[in-house]
């Protein structure tokens, strides 16, 4: 007795993806229509706007539109893929952007909005195109642990039991103090009171957010940069510059334009912007003062770099 073939069940790893990437499409079509989304739907005209150093400190621009079309043509691999550059547009609008200009605040109110959203999506190592799931590290931008968190804390408490560390409990009030450079020169303030909140309020979506971005070297560098020391030296070397240039070497594009920053505010005849793509620093043109002030900077960003590094192997 003859009976029909049983039809095979098709996979359902087609319909997970599917799935998956709606599911995605769906929270960026909602960012997109969230007013506050304007300046991030298309990339920016930098040319148009005249922000010539936008290039120079962005080295991977990202907005909304961008990731629309790459997540509809399946250029993610997984869902993290896809958070990790929705991520990156806050990211350098923090980056370029003074904290508490409109910008700014609009890139964090996204970013709220974003991780909002995703709690209830897809898991972050679900795929969005065929293949097999890629079981990589997990992505930098899911969210801290309670164990980070107390790890960074632990830091925290570090720092302010050190004899120096009072100046930098609090924001700095240069109304006050009668700084009124400071807010020119320092473009993104920040003081352990508020690092501290921003830990409580899971503010950091990752350890490298908390540290290697610069939240913590940026406070070591200032504590570094006002506080002369005894034995400081009183005239460079060879030996001074080329170490310096060396551990230049190492930092992130996001650390060299913060000791670009440096040098613009305290030494401006050092820098050599001739070519319109980069930035050069000529360490043999700077003064001891603004050479001590960068040395510390790149110190502490290494350092925190490698704090940052030991917490993720540990």
């Amino acid at each position: 007795m003859s009976s029909r073939p049983k039809k095979q069940k098709s996979s359902s790893s087609g319909s997970e993806v599917e799935k998956s990437v709606k599911a995605c499409l769906q929270v960026l079509k909602a960012l997109q229509r969230s007013p506050a989304a304007f300046p991030f739907l298309e990339p920016v005209d930098w040319k148009a706007l005249k922000l010539p150093t936008y290039p120079k400190m962005i080295k991977q621009p990202m907005d909304l539109g961008t990731v629309e079309m790459r997540l509809t043509s399946a250029k993610y691999a997984t869902v993290a893929d896809f958070i990790e550059q929705v991520n990156l547009i806050w990211d350098n609008a923090h980056a370029f952007n003074q904290d508490g200009s409109d910008i700014y605040d609009l890139a964090t109110q996204l970013r709220r909005d974003f991780e909002l959203r995703m709690r209830t999506g897809p898991a972050a190592d679900s795929a969005l195109r065929g293949g097999s799931k890629a079981s990589a590290a997990p992505s930098s931008n899911s969210g801290l642990t309670q164990e980070d968190v107390q790890s960074c804390k632990s830091i925290l408490k570090e720092l302010k039991r050190k004899p120096d560390t009072e100046a930098f409990l609090q924001p700095v009030d240069w109304k006050l103090l009668g700084i009124p450079d400071y807010p020119t020169i320092i473009k993104r303030p920040m003081d352990l009171g508020t690092v501290n909140q921003q830990l409580d309020a899971a503010h950091y979506t990752s350890l490298q957010q908390a540290f290697a971005e610069g939240k913590f070297a940026s406070l070591l560098s200032a504590a570094g940069a006002s506080v002369e020391s005894e034995d400081a030296p009183t005239e460079l070397t060879f030996e001074m510059k080329h170490q310096l240039n060396q551990n230049a070497s190492l930092l992130s594009s996001k650390d060299l334009f913060g000791m670009v920053g440096i040098v613009e505010a305290n030494c401006k005849k050092a820098l050599d912007q001739s070519n319109p793509s980069e930035v050069e620093i000529d360490i043999d043109t700077l003064d001891l003062q603004t050479f001590l002030k960068v040395e510390k900077y790149v110190q502490d960003c290494l350092r925190a770099t490698k704090q940052s590094g030991a917490l993720f192997r540990s």
